[in-house]
C-alpha cells in the first residue's frame, strides 16, 4: 500500500498543483491507511466529487434551462446540506482513530461552522474531488 504522502504527491501532480489543504488531506489519508479505513476515504471522495461539481456549477453563474429555478434551488440546497453532513460524518469516523488532541485540532480547523472553517472544509472537499478523479483517470491500478 502506498504511503499518504505519496498519494498526496501523485494527486497534486495529477491536479496540476491544485490541492489546497495538503496537510489535512494527508492527515486523513495517514489515519485511514494505518487503520484500514480506505473504504471511508473512497466514500468521502465520492461525495466530494458530487459536492465540488455542484459548487462549481453554482459559482459559474450558469442558469438552469427551462425549469422552475426556485424549485430546483431548494432541492440543491437540501442536497448540498445533506452531502456536507455525510462528508463531515465520514471524516469524523476516520479521525476517531486518531488521538484526542489530533481530533480536537482537526475539528477546530476543518469542521467548525464559522466561515474560515467552512472554507477549509470546502478546500478539503476539493482535494478529495481530485483524489476521486485521480483514482478514475490517473492511476493505472488501485492504490489500495
Amino acid at each position: 500500500m502506498m504511503k499518504a504522502n505519496e498519494i498526496v504527491e501523485l494527486v497534486d501532480k495529477f491536479s496540476g498543483g491544485k490541492l489546497k489543504e495538503k496537510d489535512g488531506f494527508e492527515f486523513l489519508l495517514s489515519i485511514a491507511i494505518e487503520n484500514n479505513l480506505m473504504d471511508l476515504i473512497d466514500e468521502i471522495a465520492f461525495h466530494s466529487k458530487f459536492l465540488w461539481r455542484v459548487f462549481s456549477f453554482l459559482k459559474s453563474g450558469r442558469k438552469f434551462q427551462e425549469i422552475d429555478e426556485e424549485i430546483y434551488k431548494g432541492r440543491i440546497i437540501a442536497q448540498i446540506n445533506e452531502t456536507v453532513e455525510k462528508i463531515r460524518n465520514l471524516i469524523l469516523r476516520v479521525i476517531d482513530a486518531s488521538s484526542e488532541d489530533e481530533k480536537r485540532n482537526f475539528v477546530q480547523k476543518y469542521l467548525e461552522t464559522d466561515m474560515e472553517g467552512f472554507e477549509r472544509f470546502i478546500n478539503l472537499v476539493h482535494d478529495f474531488y481530485w483524489l476521486k478523479n485521480w483514482k478514475i483517470d490517473g492511476s493505472t491500478k488501485s492504490p489500495w
